[in-house]
């Protein structure tokens, strides 16, 4: 998943004119004595400082794509080429007229990221996600790039609308899929928890017998 990070961006004001003051001050003071420089300097820091104030950074939140590090290079790279899968996928949305078309790649990017995220965390489920990452996802790029491709030709035909209809069809088919697939990645934490669960609830139940 994409994660937001806060970028300071520094206005150019600042330095524009510390770099004015000491123009201005080679013209005025004689630059080629000591305290003539010092004087240059100190005068170019102050307009600096004091430009600050009125001229601030700014905070700009920026989106960055993750870096997956597992330790695992196999794994590593099928995560990262997966993740650009995604974000070929997330650039489709919105750019389609389908809004059935535009929710499930909405579905699919949000699903899809939220696997690679637990395969990051967790590199010991990644057998479990090869079916995703080797066939759903690069199939499912691969169908909405088709689409997309014959949708915004504006031509229509016998393999266009067939093409076009198969998506629609099965757009929402796929979009579960993935959620599917995110769904049973937590499988054996589902399950330790309810084994945790039924241990507590004895040890409870114990105690109040004492």
């Amino acid at each position: 998943m994409r994660k937001t990070i806060e970028k300071r961006i520094r206005s150019p004001f600042p330095l524009y004119i510390a770099a004015g003051c000491i123009l201005l001050s080679g013209l005025i003071l004689p630059l080629y004595r000591v305290w003539g420089i010092l004087l240059t300097a100190a005068v170019s820091a102050a307009a600096y400082f004091i430009s600050k104030r009125f001229f601030p950074d700014r905070i700009e939140l920026v989106e960055v794509e993750p870096e997956y590090r597992t330790g695992i290079k196999e794994l590593d790279e099928s995560l990262n080429e997966a993740s650009d899968r995604l974000r070929s996928l997330r650039g489709m949305a919105g750019s389609v007229s389908d809004a059935r078309i535009n929710a499930a790649i909405v579905r699919m990017v949000k699903a899809g990221e939220a696997i690679l995220d637990e395969l990051n965390a967790n590199p010991h489920k990644a057998r479990s996600m090869r079916r995703f990452l080797t066939y759903y996802l690069p199939t499912s790029e691969k169908l909405m790039l088709s689409y997309k491709k014959q949708a915004n030709t504006g031509f229509s035909g016998e393999n266009i609308d067939e093409i076009k209809t198969t998506v629609e069809e099965n757009a929402e088919t796929i979009a579960k899929a993935f959620e599917s697939s995110l769904d049973s990645l937590y499988a054996g934490d589902a399950l330790d928890i309810t084994s945790d669960a039924d241990v507590l609830e004895k040890m409870v139940n114990s105690d109040r017998e004492i």
